[in-house]
C-alpha cells in the first residue's frame, strides 16, 4: 500500500511540474516587451553597422509600443541579421524577463577595393562587406584593374575557393596581399594603398617617400617584403626616402631601383 502511494505521489509531482512549466511557458510567451536590446561587438572602431540597422531588418513598421515574446522566431532573426554582409555573426536570445536580446559581432575590413564596378571591403577571412557611407575607414586601398563585382563573389571567402585557374582572380591575389600587410605592424604603417597596373603587376604606394614599389604578383610574397625590409634598412636609410621614384621586386634575389630626376 505504501508503495502505492508512493508511486501516486511521485506521479502527482510530475504532473504538477509538467502543468507548472506549461503555464511558465505560456506567461513567458505572452510576455511583452518596447524593443529589442541590441550589442554590437565592434573589435576596431570602425562602424558598418549600428542598432538601427539591426533594428530595421527584424522590425516592421507595425512593430511600436508593446511587442508580443511570442511573435519572434529566433532563428528567423539570426538568418535575417546574418544576411547582412557587415556582420560577422548574430546570436539572439529570449530571456526570462521578458526581453529579445541581440548579440551582433561586426566583421573587421582589412582592406578597401574600388573596382571599375563598385567599391567594397574584403574582411580578414577573405569575406566581401558592402560599402557604406555611414562611416569610412581609414583602411588599406586598392585600385587599378580589379574588375570582379561585389555580388559575383560576396558569398565567398578565399579559404573556400577551389585552387584552380577558373576559381582564382586578382582579387583573391589582392586579398593574400593585404592580409600579410594587415599581420605585420610595420607594413600596416608604411604602405597605404595597392594598385594593379595595365599588366597587372601589384604596385605599392607607401606613406614615406615619393616612390612606387613594383611588387608584381603573389609568387614568392614573403621574400619580397623581406628584400624590400632590408633594402630599407641598408638602402633608403642611407640615401633617404627621395632618392629613388621605382622599387622593382620582381626580380629575383635583386632589387632594381630608378633614381629620382628632377
Amino acid at each position: 500500500m505504501n508503495k502505492v502511494l508512493q508511486i501516486l505521489l511521485w506521479v502527482i509531482t510530475v504532473a504538477g511540474i509538467v502543468v507548472l512549466l506549461g503555464f511558465v511557458k505560456k506567461a513567458r510567451e505572452e510576455q511583452t516587451f518596447t524593443k529589442p536590446i541590441v550589442k554590437i561587438d565592434y573589435e576596431t572602431e570602425n562602424r558598418f553597422v549600428n542598432e538601427e540597422d539591426v533594428l530595421s531588418q527584424i522590425l516592421g513598421v507595425e512593430d511600436t509600443g508593446k511587442l508580443k515574446l511570442n511573435k519572434f522566431d529566433v532563428l528567423t532573426l539570426e538568418e535575417k541579421l546574418s544576411s547582412n554582409s557587415s556582420i560577422k555573426d548574430v546570436q539572439v536570445y529570449k530571456t526570462i524577463d521578458g526581453n529579445l536580446k541581440i548579440d551582433v559581432k561586426q566583421r573587421r575590413p582589412i582592406v578597401r577595393v574600388f573596382s571599375k564596378n563598385n567599391s567594397y571591403y574584403i574582411d580578414e577571412h577573405g569575406n566581401l562587406m558592402l560599402w557604406t557611407n555611414k562611416y569610412t575607414s581609414r583602411l588599406l586601398v586598392v585600385s587599378g584593374e580589379v574588375n570582379e563585382p561585389f555580388n559575383k563573389r560576396y558569398q565567398f571567402n578565399y579559404s573556400e575557393l577551389h585552387d584552380t585557374l577558373q576559381s582564382k582572380t586578382m582579387l583573391d591575389d589582392v586579398y593574400k596581399i593585404a592580409k600579410y600587410i594587415d599581420e605585420s605592424e610595420f607594413w600596416k604603417a608604411q604602405i597605404e594603398q595597392i594598385h594593379v597596373n595595365k599588366v597587372y603587376d601589384m604596385e605599392l604606394v607607401p606613406k614615406v617617400g615619393n616612390h612606387k614599389i613594383v611588387f608584381g604578383g603573389i609568387d614568392n610574397l614573403e621574400s619580397k617584403f623581406e628584400k624590400l625590409m632590408i633594402f630599407y634598412k641598408k638602402g633608403l636609410s642611407k640615401t633617404g626616402w627621395n632618392e629613388y621614384s621605382e622599387i622593382n621586386l620582381k626580380y629575383k634575389n635583386q632589387v632594381v631601383c630608378t633614381k629620382m630626376y628632377n
